[in-house]
């Protein structure tokens, strides 16, 4: 699966990341260093989501208005 970063368009490669605890992968861009894993993926789509529905009710409300 090849992936292009969100942030610079370059070239996403998967990661491993580990601390004393945890080890875990995510995708790291091999041009500028943006990390991306599951729990900025769901962030992400979940602001995102909440921004479109303000958007749609901001629109909505002027024509009603």
């Amino acid at each position: 699966m090849i992936m292009d970063c969100p942030k610079c368009k370059g070239l996403m490669q998967l990661e491993r990341f580990s601390d004393f605890f945890l080890a875990f992968y995510a995708w790291k861009c091999i041009n500028c260093g943006a990390v991306i894993d599951r729990t900025i993926a769901n962030n992400r789509r979940n602001s995102l989501a909440a921004k479109a529905t303000k958007e749609v009710e901001a629109a909505t409300m002027q024509h009603t208005g």
